[in-house]
């Protein structure tokens, strides 16, 4: 629709159908098989809301989104359409690896493909808007919604993060260049959370932040900003407080901030609840206020909570509300459903992308193999396909590979580890395992909604106890190799799962003890949706394969890395603690006094734990491969703009098989007026190499991304001297170079 009929339309409506646009409702109003992603309160929304509501999440499913559309349409006044949401987090259908994953891929192409493809399926099924990605740079694996996070990096996280944005709002094709519109096989993607979430106090869900401004800005801010290059259609609030401030009702930093300084065009739509909540944060003595405030503040859409739907109209009509604040948030409701293309067709991209298409599933398996990372390797992988191999462990039968937020993923999608391997015919044996949960744990998780197809008849042949179990590994003898696979339940990773341990299930722990008794030469392939404790793990197995939880794919692309069919590359996008008493812990902690260095470990006056190490388990970027690389020292690049660097080494496998080797490059202020981190990502690159195949890296970085703030938060961009570093992980380096730029006038 064109701009000049679309603000004729909002001229046209009464302020009922303005505040509906502001309002979004949950899809039980029009679907009692709609999935709930939040708590429903007692009262039901007025009839008049779910009559000119804008916006409804978590339904699914052409034929019947298509008639809800239709009677929607013909209802409401101007015959505006509805919009459909959904947390499409890591995929629709086709499930790709959780988000924390898909960052140690260090692929950026790949993911872009993999939410194309996300999009294209959501698409086809009436979805047009998700709420991902999460942008929230997250070092804290207590909190279970770091499996939704690009990691703890944020560079990291604003390039993974850019990437699946545009991929969800191109779906599987490239649109029009230079054009907003988002074509039929795209949706809206959401930048969340806005901002800070992903710092929660202790590591536990809806708690509160607090951080400085400077670490704010430099760390926690980057990548939104970063990503406001792909042009978001929304951005979400988040449920904490910034400097004690709400965000949902925080008009420095959704207008300030957001829209001034970062240039932000598009939605702004609320958590959900997250404007009720500014209540119970005590900020605001009703829901009336509430709303008030964050009208003001500038959300333009109130997700499921009383506020604007019992409240708004009134305020406009006594006049604490100016009817511009409204025309201005339904006006950009509005011109997202346009780019979308609803005005020209309510039932844009619907039934056509097929589902679990071969394109789709092969992408998702490239990013399973890609995301899993070698953490350990004592020359015991890959195994050989005629070697005689046990395999044991509840995920070898299993096909929950997905994850909670995997919410229209179907585990009969899903192949076990058992099936590939015997379809391959290869000579391995079958150990039965314990089960994923004991009773006692799944009551502690409620655990009983996500059990899986085939569980329940496994959990009976296995009485409930791990113990009876034990009779079936005497045939297990000490030269034998066993790959154990093991880890998290569903249920314990994801929104509202914060753990204060990070063990694995009791179960588990005591079934690898087992085994470990029986032979040295496991390998042990861990499915989680969070960095674990497994330490312990990792001292008696001779190798370590992280999976994550890998998706529809995952049992396949397990296969092939164990058997060398694929050579891992994955790198930590998160440290791996060395136990949970280190949390949280990240590469880029910023420098102390008191430094503890390898030349003082015995020296109890320096910044350390007298118990335990300073050092995670395995660092960020962190990761083993089948063949080795080589990193030149690095080289600085004459570059014909002044305010460009460049920076040039070459990489070299000199392995006897192809790999990928990430070229991660890292910058260090060695002296400011403020404690700067001890070294940030400031680029990286994925290169794939034959065996003796050499390539040159060059990396250009412009100076702005340099700057930080100093000691009255004023920008420095220059007159400081760095050092800048390329290697494999935050913690090897292959060499450096130092500059100093000018400082600019």
């Amino acid at each position: 629709m064109e701009e000049r009929k679309l603000k004729q339309l909002l001229s046209e409506m009464s302020l009922r159908e303005k505040i509906g646009q502001m309002i979004q409702l949950t899809g039980i109003y029009f679907d009692e098989d709609a999935v709930l992603t939040g708590a429903v309160g007692e009262g039901q929304p007025p009839q008049w809301v779910i009559r000119y509501a804008g916006s409804v999440l978590g339904m699914i499913g052409a034929e019947k989104l298509r008639a809800i559309q239709k009677k929607y349409m013909k209802e409401h006044p101007h015959h505006i359409p509805l919009l459909f949401m959904a947390d499409v987090i890591h995929g629709c259908r086709t499930i790709a690896p959780i988000p924390l994953g898909q960052a140690c891929s260090f692929h950026p192409e790949l993911v872009e493909k993999m939410a194309g493809h996300a999009a294209a399926e959501s698409a086809a099924e009436g979805i047009k808007a998700t709420f991902s990605p999460m942008m929230d740079v997250s070092r804290d694996p207590r909190w279970g919604r770091i499996m939704e996070s690009f990691g703890e990096d944020p560079f990291l996280s604003g390039v993974m993060g850019t990437v699946m944005l545009r991929g969800y709002q191109k779906g599987n094709g490239n649109g029009q260049k230079g054009s907003r519109e988002i074509p039929e096989s795209g949706i809206a993607g959401c930048l969340k959370h806005f901002a800070g979430y992903g710092a929660v106090n202790a590591g536990r869900e809806y708690n509160d932040v607090e951080i400085s401004q400077r670490t704010f800005r430099e760390q926690y801010l980057k990548p939104f900003r970063m990503a406001m290059h792909a042009d978001p259609a929304m951005v979400m609030t988040a449920f904490n407080a910034v400097d004690r401030r709400p965000v949902s009702g925080n008009k420095e930093l959704l207008e300030d901030i957001l829209r001034k300084e970062m240039g932000f065009r598009g939605t702004v739509i609320s958590d959900w609840g997250s404007v009720g909540q500014l209540e119970e944060q005590n900020v605001v003595s009703g829901q009336a206020e509430a709303a008030d405030a964050a009208v003001h503040a500038g959300v333009d859409i109130d997700m499921m909570s009383p506020a604007y739907m019992f409240h708004l109209e009134e305020l406009v009509e006594e006049g604490h509300v100016p009817v511009s604040l409204i025309d201005r948030s339904a006006w950009n409701v509005l011109v997202m459903k346009n780019r979308l293309g609803l005005f020209e067709d309510p039932f844009a991209g619907m039934e056509g992308e097929e589902q679990l298409s071969a394109e789709a599933k092969k992408i998702a398996l490239a990013l399973a193999c890609e995301s899993s990372v070698l953490l350990k390797n004592a020359d015991l992988l890959p195994l050989k396909p005629e070697q005689k191999v046990f395999w044991a462990g509840p995920y070898v039968e299993s096909t929950e590979l997905l994850s909670r937020w995997a919410i229209f993923g179907r585990h009969d999608d899903v192949e076990t580890i058992s099936e590939v391997l015997r379809d391959r015919k290869l000579p391995v044996r079958f150990v039965p395992g314990c089960e994923i949960l004991t009773e006692e744990e799944r009551r502690l998780w409620q655990a009983d909604n996500c059990r899986i197809q085939g569980e329940e008849e496994q959990n009976k042949e296995m009485s409930g106890s791990c113990g009876d179990q034990y009779a079936d590994l005497e045939e297990i003898g000490p030269e034998d190799t066993v790959v154990l696979v093991l880890g998290e339940h569903e249920a314990q990773s994801g929104e509202a799962a914060s753990r204060a341990f990070l063990d694995l299930p009791e179960g588990q722990q005591k079934f690898f003890d087992a085994v470990a008794e029986r032979t040295s030469h496991i390998v042990a392939v861990i499915m989680s949706g969070r960095p674990l404790d497994i330490r312990k793990i990792a001292e008696k197995s001779q190798a370590v394969l992280l999976a994550w939880r890998p998706g529809t794919m995952g049992a396949e692309a397990v296969v092939r890395l164990v058997y060398g069919e694929e050579t891992p590359s994955g790198k930590l996008s998160v440290s791996i603690p060395w136990g949970v008493g280190q949390v949280p812990v990240s590469y880029w902690d910023v420098k102390t006094g008191h430094r503890m260095t390898e030349t003082n470990p015995e020296n109890r006056f320096t910044s350390r734990y007298m118990d335990i190490p300073n050092e995670p388990l395995y660092p960020f970027g962190f990761g083993l491969s089948y063949t080795g690389f080589t990193i030149t020292p690095p080289v600085l690049e004459k570059q014909e703009r002044e305010d460009k660097i460049g920076i040039l080494c070459k990489v070299k496998n000199v392995g006897e098989v192809p790999g990928a080797e990430v070229v991660q490059c890292y910058v260090e202020t060695l002296c400011a007026p403020v404690v700067r981190p001890a070294k940030e990502l400031i680029r990286f690159r994925k290169v794939f190499l034959q065996p003796g195949e050499e390539q040159k890296v060059k990396f250009t970085i412009d100076r702005k991304e340099l700057a930080f703030y100093g000691a009255d938060m004023e920008l420095i961009d220059g007159g400081i001297p760095l050092r800048i570093t390329v290697g494999n992980s935050s913690r090897a380096e292959a060499g450096d170079v130092s500059l100093q730029l000018d400082r600019r006038s």
